[in-house]
């Protein structure tokens, strides 16, 4: 992929951010990075590149499936074996969402996936039970014009943070 449009779309929001590596190392080392002092929410984002709508995720699964990361690293299996099948979002509570719902670029999903996207928000999930956390999947701009996009993500942004 030539340019991320999550990383657009992340900068875009004026909010902080960081871009992660596509790594599962990448990924522990970012959470284990923060300090929970200095956040009440943390929005993930990352490409689906077979989806056609925006989609924040109300679950993340337990499991890794066998792709490996940019490192060479291959996961598969649970994330940790003693934990749930699935860890429920605590960002995206889908009936304060509703007034959002009539845009056809908007979608809930109930499948994060089982890769990087998947494995950091189920690690995210774990490490900041007391957080707000969410994730949220773009598609190609393709699929989706960045511009349009980023007025969606936007809008999704300043509607958790009116609550």
């Amino acid at each position: 992929m030539k340019e991320n449009p999550s990383a657009i779309l992340a900068e875009g929001t004026g909010r902080p951010f960081r871009i992660l590596e596509v790594a599962f190392e990448a990924v522990d080392e970012f959470l284990a990075s923060l300090d929970p002092a200095s956040f009440d929410r943390l929005v993930l984002m990352g490409v689906a590149t077979g989806r056609t709508q925006i989609t924040p995720e109300l679950f993340a699964r337990n499991q890794i499936g066998h792709t490996r990361d940019v490192r060479g690293n291959d996961r598969f299996g649970p994330i940790d074996p003693a934990a749930p099948l699935l860890l429920e979002g605590t960002l995206w509570i889908e009936s304060s969402m509703v007034e959002l719902f009539p845009n056809p670029d908007l979608k809930i999903s109930l499948d994060a996936g089982s890769y990087l996207c998947n494995y950091s928000y189920f690690r995210a999930l774990q490490r900041f039970p007391q957080k707000q956390i969410g994730f949220l999947h773009v598609p190609q701009p393709a699929k989706i014009p960045l511009e349009r996009q980023q007025k969606l993500v936007s809008s999704l942004i300043e509607h958790v943070e009116s609550r």
